[in-house]
């Protein structure tokens, strides 16, 4: 890790949760490196009771007396994944490199928002410790069968609400209500059950959010509340996509569905022009870009400005469009309520074109100019532009 970086995580994440300190191991040593005004407003923030004309080491006592109050309830709604590292940190402090580690578990925030866990920076490492007390907090109820059985339900529809986000965008209660009793008829629910539910998860994640009436749950990260009924008005001649029980799995834990054969035929595209970690970006921008339906021509100005992709031969241009193509149509859209356009093409014999922009900018090395290039629909037995000499529908138009 550069020193540039760990100066730029470390002036972004000062102020949220990283101490720089020497790691300490008791909950008082760890909440009072803060100044006391931070301790206040870290209490008011959670909204924990705290005597604010007492002394630092008496306002972290009741800062860990409200954690002790409310921790087996929040904890509750936590993943699996941080239960897990909870468990790990009980056997001491763990040093981790923070960027791979965070990539890895997202969740961690919680965990450090909470103070359950505390993260610091010391002679060029990170550390993260659960203090002595939150240890023994721990030790009380971590292993017991009814909090197990607890975090499992709780995990379990986690799952649920990010896969119903992460497919529909915005969606009603009562059809996630209707999915979730017909895949867990182990945990049933009704729907004040459902919603008292999700509201305690709602605490614990910032995309998930319900219209003031409750009729609606939506992605906070994608739609106002103010802009739920006109997204969902204008696909209301679709029957939502009914997904199953692996479906979900998959959504719990991706925004998009790497799996189809499209996705797998676009990322070598890229694949010889990128290193890993910027061939993810550039497939994440597209699928997010055909996820929400964004015009194609602005993805390609994204594509040049982020990470300096111009299509610089009528060779690229064409192989492109026919894999953005396929992708398209065989990617699951926020507004098909979770269908690709293949299925609603399929199931509903729409006249729907489903074909994206067939403008496609490219760079002329002689000129050095943006010039635009005319892509034709090739024909399934034709020769396939990409040189292959194999006819179409045998290479890109499979």
């Amino acid at each position: 890790m550069t020193e540039e970086l760990t100066q730029e995580i470390r002036d972004d994440l000062y102020d949220l949760v990283l101490i720089l300190h020497k790691p300490v191991f008791s909950f008082t040593e760890c909440l009072t490196t803060y100044s006391k005004e931070d301790m206040i407003a870290l209490a008011n923030d959670l909204r924990y009771k705290v005597r604010r004309s007492k002394t630092k080491t008496v306002i972290a006592e009741d800062f860990f007396k409200e954690l002790l109050f409310k921790s087996q309830h929040q904890l509750s709604f936590q993943p699996k994944e941080n239960v897990h590292l909870l468990k790990e940190l009980m056997n001491g402090p763990k040093k981790i490199d923070f960027l791979p580690f965070t990539r890895k578990n997202p969740e961690l925030f919680d965990l450090l928002y909470f103070r359950w866990v505390f993260l610091f920076y010391y002679e060029d490492t990170y550390t993260l410790v659960l203090p002595n007390e939150s240890k023994e907090l721990l030790i009380s109820f971590i292993d017991d069968p009814d909090f197990k059985e607890e975090h499992k339900r709780k995990s379990l529809l986690h799952g649920y609400a990010e896969a119903f986000m992460n497919l529909y965008g915005a969606f009603e209660t009562d059809f996630f209500l209707k999915v979730w009793n017909q895949h867990n008829k182990q945990y049933p629910l009704e729907l004040n059950g459902l919603l008292t539910e999700l509201i305690g998860l709602a605490w614990f994640n910032e995309r998930l959010r319900f219209t003031d009436s409750l009729e609606y749950i939506f992605d906070n990260s994608f739609l106002d509340e103010n802009d739920v009924p006109i997204f969902l008005s204008s696909s209301s001649h679709h029957d939502y996509y009914q997904p199953t029980k692996a479906d979900i799995n998959y959504f719990a834990k991706h925004k998009f569905d790497e799996r189809t054969a499209q996705y797998k035929k676009m990322s070598p595209f890229f694949a010889k022009k990128l290193n890993s970690q910027k061939l993810k970006d550039v497939m994440d921008l597209i699928m997010i870009y055909i996820k929400l339906d964004l015009g194609l021509q602005d993805l390609l100005g994204e594509l040049n400005s982020q990470f300096g992709i111009v299509f610089d031969s009528a060779k690229d241009v064409e192989e492109f469009s026919y894999l953005y193509l396929n992708l398209n149509n065989y990617s699951r859209k926020l507004s098909n309520k979770g269908h690709t356009p293949k299925e609603l093409t399929k199931h509903h014999n729409n006249t729907l074109s489903l074909l994206p922009n067939n403008v496609v900018p490219f760079t002329n090395k002689s000129t050095g100019k943006q010039e635009p290039i005319r892509v034709n629909k090739v024909g399934r037995n034709e020769p396939c532009p990409c040189d292959s000499g194999k006819k179409y529908k045998h290479c890109h138009g499979k």
